[in-house]
């Protein structure tokens, strides 16, 4: 696959979560979009160290790809429980 290609969706990512940012109001879509950002910036470090063929990037990025899960987690069991009406 080309790095062209790669470029392609990581800045379709990264400006996908940069929309979410913007314009969402809410906490929680704003911080799922802040994770679709991270995902986007650490596609762009796996196409760049596939082409350059660098075995270092990979580890930074597999660290920003563990960063963005673990901010998703920590996100989603922060996040309060929505009020349920019934029994």
């Amino acid at each position: 696959m080309p790095i062209t290609h790669v470029y392609y969706l990581a800045s379709g990512l990264w400006l996908l979560g940069l929309a979410g940012v913007l314009l969402r109001r809410e906490g929680w879509g704003r911080t799922l979009a802040l994770v679709v950002m991270l995902v986007g910036a650490a596609t762009v470090l796996v196409g760049a160290a596939r082409a350059w063929a660098l075995a270092d990037i990979h580890g930074l990025a597999a660290l920003m790809f563990a960063l963005a899960g673990a901010y998703a987690v920590v996100l989603a069991t922060l996040q309060p429980e929505p009020d349920r009406e019934g029994p």
